[in-house]
């Protein structure tokens, strides 16, 4: 008697599990035969059609549902799925699946809602968009970085002031926090950026780049933003994803942002505020996630003074401050730099110089470099086309360069003198590292705070023997 009881409950649950699977408020499913009359419904189905199952059962599709389409898989015996349909004054995404014996005739359809929400169809495809731009962004990276025209960014040195800058933008990454990177042109902005958003938790997505000061003022806005079909003339049909959509989940790098417009600084500030952007011609507000990076070479403090920049947007954005040093005060990080340019550089020049000769190096460190990184890398592939030996020489470097080693005979004697005395107690220190670790270079270079390949410039430069 136990047992005809448990067996009785356990055939209960069953049945429970079998109604929920095929009567379910999502899917309201409803069969018809090979006649077109209607052989099950939901309960949910009421509010759809109008009737309860009582009422529909027994009944011709067409009865309870003029608009149907169900009889038309009857005869073509061909499955519909995702077709929209007005059904129950809702536009809703259905499916009709043919139902076939063992013989494969159809012998009735079955129909069920997939969606009843289209708003949520749609944010599906805007989805889905927003994959498909960002991989072609992707693409055209990978091209571009194939092709030589970009080089990922680095920082490289060892000098104390390149320590500061890797310690600070560490610290910066570890927020979500804006940062505002401010230094002279041709330092090493978008490295820094770069640096920022790799050791930060939007690793993994994307990092959008954007040049405010290379996009025309009346186009800035549909760039940022993006634009919907037929906003304007010469828009696309299927309008166009924005810079901050791209960068969904990822970091936006807005470079040069002191040459924002004013009237786009006021959207930016919206967008910064409430992460969501308008696309021009758009109705509605489309929600964003995103970290941003913004930098720039001129003193947006004395902008906001003058009234060119706006103070609100200037405190939004100078969250984390980080400054890149000028190449003139990392002088001694020029060797390191000038390596790692050279070798990335062979990947398009094949042949040529591979190192420096110590007197150009001398020279190049002496050097102001009004241009920074920028002059020095456009300096080194210049020489790299033109120098006929293995190595980079005074002679292969511009002439503003050459006459440099030419001046310095006028340069004041107590100049000289403290230069000679520098060189000196550097000499002494370098010795006195070398003598330390008994010879070995690389310990040495970490004892000074170095890097390898500073050491070995020194020691040739200062002809410190070995």
């Amino acid at each position: 008697m136990a047992g005809d009881k448990k067996f009785d409950w356990m055939e209960n649950i069953d049945r429970k599990l079998l109604d929920a699977f095929v009567d379910n408020p999502y899917e309201c499913p409803i069969v018809i035969d090979r006649n077109g009359v209607v052989r099950f419904m939901s309960r949910y189905n009421k509010r759809l059609y109008g009737v309860t199952p009582e009422e529909a059962i027994g009944k011709y599709i067409t009865d309870i549902n003029k608009n149907s389409k169900m009889q038309e898989t009857l005869v073509n015996g061909m499955p519909s799925i995702g077709e929209t349909h007005l059904l129950g004054n809702r536009y809703q995404i259905l499916a009709r699946i043919p139902i076939r014996d063992e013989n494969g005739n159809v012998i009735g359809v079955l129909g069920k809602r997939i969606f009843h929400r289209t708003d949520k169809v749609k944010e599906l495809y805007r989805k889905i968009e927003l994959l498909e731009k960002q991989l072609r962004y992707y693409r055209d990276e990978v091209h571009t970085l194939e092709s030589g025209a970009y080089h990922l960014p680095k920082i490289i040195g060892n000098s104390v002031a390149i320590k500061d800058l890797v310690k600070l933008s560490l610290q910066a990454s570890g927020s979500d926090a804006p940062v505002l990177i401010t230094g002279e042109s041709g330092t090493g902005k978008d490295a820094c950026a770069f640096f920022v958003h790799e050791h930060s938790k939007r690793s993994s997505g994307p990092f959008i780049r954007v040049n405010c000061g290379a996009i025309p003022r009346e186009l800035i806005e549909s760039e940022l933003f993006g634009y919907e079909g037929g906003a304007f003339t010469g828009a696309k049909k299927q309008g166009k994803l924005g810079k901050f959509e791209l960068a969904q989940s990822g970091t936006i790098f807005l470079d040069e942002i002191g040459e924002m417009p004013l009237d786009m600084q006021v959207k930016l500030l919206r967008v910064l505020q409430e992460y969501e952007i308008d696309r021009v011609g758009g109705t509605k507000p489309i929600k964003v996630d995103f970290r941003l990076i913004t930098a720039t070479n001129k003193d947006l403090s004395d902008m906001v003074e003058k009234g060119t920049f706006r103070m609100d947007l200037f405190y939004r954005i100078n969250i984390f401050h980080v400054q890149t040093p000028s190449l003139r005060d990392i002088s001694e990080d020029i060797p390191a730099i000038s390596e790692f340019l050279i070798n990335q550089l062979r990947n398009r020049i094949t042949s040529g110089p591979t190192r420096i000769s110590n007197e150009a190096m001398a020279l190049m460190t002496v050097y102001r470099w009004p241009g920074n990184v920028r002059e020095l890398r456009n300096v080194i592939e210049r020489a790299m086309f033109t120098s006929e030996g293995m190595e980079i020489r005074i002679e292969d470097l511009p002439s503003r360069m050459r006459d440099l080693k030419g001046n310095r005979e006028g340069v004041p004697d107590r100049v000289m003198h403290l230069r000679k005395t520098l060189e000196g107690a550097e000499k002494k220190i370098i010795m006195d590292a070398l003598r330390w670790t008994g010879g070995n270079k690389v310990k040495a270079a970490n004892l000074l705070g170095i890097h390898r390949t500073v050491l070995y410039y020194k020691i040739k430069q200062l002809n410190i023997n070995e």
